[in-house]
């Protein structure tokens, strides 16, 4: 395969080169086949079909920052792990000097890479709302400077919107996902306001006017569930009706058996789960997108070939930035010290780094060495691993059965929508339907 050894070639130049002497189906067969055995990779091994990433070596670019706008929030949401939004610590918020100086920051540090991203983040990030949108202001101006795309996107209670600040969100095309528990008995219940009043009525209704204004960006809905939590179809299906485009499910993070879920209700999270996704398949036979986010991540995933050494990107291309500008690990480990990986004014403590990774690396965790989904979940989420086990390098163990069957059951219908409507997929992965068509 002297034509693959010799340098970089898009797979239409292989199948061009190599159409004369065979058929085109034989060829794309042969290329399938050596990309299956990671003999041959995409995108230089970047998110698809790559050798399982090693700890990666050099300064690799930082492509996206959280920003902690302000270690506050309005809500009272009775399992909150940040405590109230304020990570154990006094209550701080970002002034001008500190996100201009974590912006240039971002795109310094994204070295060659032509895309960034800012996560607008809290606490309630709309509680520091001038500096947002200085924030938004300077970044696409700093972007532009540097001949660089830079993409916004906000996690909010919702309480806070109002008209003037949805219309400023639609003008900026920021990607907006709101944190809503459901039905206004359980949102109430679980994320009232610090006064104990019921959030419900004021966030449906600030979310309505958000999705009926905002089309340049889809508008996405967060669920914490907790222990007891309603039938996720009925959660779903009432979100759904408020207009959002999509719909993800997270258990909580917090270990207090007050909150927590047990074996019984993770294993009723699973056949929930395995409802919607029955639906899912039955839309996209249709050509109709259901947006059970859920799934669309792991399809996605699998649809690409992700093949990953890490659970996720926090460390190499993704940090948090306090309203100090300390860098963090990721927006969970916000104002812990001990996962301070330097700061926007001295850079990335690179030493700290290289030893962190390599203990989180999935190689390094004995007992994942013979799991089926090694490479698909890498041990899972550092945040719920030092909840759950202890230590941000520990598998998380009691997702383990849980996952299996999870991906077992998005494994089913990635073959069930692959066999309809082969095209689907390509299109919610953002990917071109044909590549190799002639001019």
């Amino acid at each position: 395969m002297e034509l693959l050894k010799s340098g970089s070639r898009s797979l239409c130049e292989v199948e061009k080169q190599l159409g004369g002497q065979y058929g085109k189906e034989e060829v794309q067969s042969a290329i399938e086949e050596l990309l299956q055995q990671e003999v041959i990779r995409l995108n230089d091994g970047i998110g698809k079909n790559s050798r399982t990433p090693g700890v990666p070596q050099g300064e690799l670019p930082i492509q996206t920052l959280v920003f902690h706008l302000v270690n506050e929030c309005n809500l009272g949401c009775t399992y909150c792990y940040a405590g109230g939004g304020e990570y154990g610590a006094p209550m701080k918020t970002m002034n001008e000097p500190t996100a201009e100086k974590a912006i240039d920051f971002l795109i310094k540090e994204s070295k060659g890479a032509p895309n960034v991203s800012v996560i607008l983040f809290g606490g309630e990030p709309t509680l520091n709302w001038r500096l947002l949108t200085h924030v938004v202001e300077y970044g696409k101006k700093a972007a532009k400077q540097a001949g660089k795309q830079i993409d916004f996107s906000m996690t909010t209670n919702g309480t806070l919107l109002n008209e003037r600040r949805i219309n400023f969100l639609v003008e900026h095309n920021i990607g907006v996902s709101v944190s809503m528990d459901g039905d206004e008995n359980t949102q109430d219940k679980w994320r009232p306001f610090k006064s104990g009043h019921g959030s419900y009525e004021m966030v449906n209704k600030n979310a309505r006017k958000l999705i009926e204004k905002h089309h340049t960006k889809p508008v996405a809905a967060r669920v914490t569930l907790t222990k007891d939590f309603p039938h996720v179809k009925e959660t779903f299906t009432h979100l759904q009706k408020m207009g959002f485009h999509e719909v993800g499910f997270a258990p909580v993070s917090e270990t207090d058996e007050a909150f927590i879920l047990n074996k019984p209700e993770l294993s009723r999270l699973l056949d929930e789960f395995e409802e919607l996704t029955e639906i899912f398949v039955q839309e996209a036979k249709m050509d109709r997108y259901f947006g059970f986010s859920n799934l669309v991540n792991v399809l996605v995933e699998l649809h690409t070939g992700v093949n990953k050494g890490y659970g996720c990107g926090a460390g190499i291309g993704f940090y948090a930035v306090s309203p100090s500008g300390d860098l963090f690990l990721c927006h969970r480990f916000n104002e812990q010290d001990e996962y301070k990986m330097g700061d926007i004014y001295e850079g990335v403590d690179r030493r700290f780094q290289k030893t962190l990774l390599e203990s989180l690396h999935v190689d390094n965790k004995t007992t994942c060495s013979r799991c089926p989904l090694k490479h698909t979940c890498s041990g899972g989420c550092y945040y719920e691993a030092k909840e759950r086990q202890g230590e941000i390098t520990a598998p998380n163990l009691h997702y383990c059965n849980w996952m299996y069957r999870w991906y077992t059951i998005a494994l089913k219908a990635y073959v069930q929508v692959m066999e309809d409507n082969p095209t689907f997929l390509d299109r919610i992965a953002g990917l071109p339907l044909d590549d190799c068509h002639a001019n």
